[in-house]
């Protein structure tokens, strides 16, 4: 595998002005501030998107109001453990707009804040769960043995309070060698009733340097592949995010993007008054080979990172052909 002049990569157009309608949702960050240190951690870093002040934030609610969104999705850092956490919430629900939220889970093992969650319009919820086994998950997120237990048992008290739920599960080297023994442990530990993402790393933030997450899709791809097989025999519904098509070998595969309930438009993480589109955003940080022109599956298909592209190229992507019906 070897680079390819960037002159040679392909991108997609899309615009950078999108008008918010009835269907737009807008991702909402409080800010970047975690109790979890994960060594991969995809925020920027800025000093200044770390902690957002109360009237700040409130401000925000009313400008997305008044640009027309009926729904957010909460997210941070870890946006539950801000001090005015429900002071926004209520803010939202006054404002009319409903809310969901991207966490690490580990505020809802708190049985009652995950019954004032979902008594407070909370309607779904990104929970990010990486092994469930307790070493690995610890060096994953960065926390102690009962940091991991507090995220398994916000999963199921969420479940419990019949939150839609996706769980959230990046590769990398510490987990890609268990990745279908995790399937079977969300399986038999949380059933079936939720969407389970898989997610090829992201390097592009501050934990980009982590050596854990320089993988491969010669490595990620068969892991991915044979964990859709369980999870498909298990009838658990699965995502991807950042795994090309024909990497999935799905043409039809359904995948995120780093969009994971359909956001449509981020909130500019330190003015607060600008949005932009996230498909936007997505498509200005991806590439595909020459090779992908003819691809059937392009449409749908994320590419690959820019970064990714730059450090390892892009000769394990092989396209869909059109001819004769034939997939490759």
């Amino acid at each position: 595998m070897s680079a390819i002049p960037e002159s040679r990569l392909l991108k997609k157009l899309r615009s950078a002005d999108r008008p918010v309608d009835a269907q737009s949702i807008a991702l909402f960050r409080l800010g970047e501030m975690c109790n979890n240190k994960c060594p991969m951690c995809s925020n920027s870093g800025r000093p200044e998107a770390f902690f957002i002040q109360e009237d700040a934030l409130l401000e925000r609610v009313a400008f997305l109001k008044r640009r027309g969104f009926s729904r957010v999705v909460l997210t941070g850092g870890e946006p539950t453990i801000h001090p005015s956490f429900w002071t926004v919430v209520d803010a939202l629900g006054k404002a009319g707009i409903a809310w969901d939220i991207n966490t690490h889970g580990r505020s809802f093992a708190d049985r009652a804040f995950a019954a004032r969650a979902q008594e407070s319009g909370l309607g779904r919820a990104i929970v990010s769960l990486h092994s469930h086994r307790v070493e690995p998950s610890m060096v994953i997120f960065g926390v102690s043995e009962r940091g991991h237990h507090e995220t398994v048992e916000g999963i199921e008290n969420l479940l419990a309070q019949g939150v839609w739920l996706m769980l959230n599960c990046v590769f990398s080297r510490e987990n890609i060698d268990h990745i279908e023994e995790y399937v079977r442990f969300c399986v038999d530990r949380f059933g079936t009733g939720y969407v389970l993402k898989l997610v090829f790393p992201s390097t592009t933030g501050k934990g980009g340097d982590w050596e854990a997450i320089h993988l491969t899709y010669a490595e990620a791809g068969p892991v991915a592949r044979r964990a859709a097989e369980v999870a498909r025999e298990a009838g658990l519904r699965m995502a991807f995010e950042s795994f090309p098509n024909c990497v999935l070998d799905q043409p039809r595969a359904r995948n995120t993007g780093r969009s994971g309930f359909g956001e449509t438009h981020y909130l500019d993480d330190i003015s607060g008054d600008r949005i932009y589109p996230i498909d936007h955003i997505e498509t200005e940080l991806s590439v595909y080979g020459p090779q992908c022109a003819g691809c059937r599956a392009v449409r749908r298909c994320a590419g690959v990172a820019s970064t990714y592209a730059a450090r390892v190229g892009t000769d394990e992507l092989v396209p869909y052909l059109t001819e004769s019906g034939r997939s490759r």
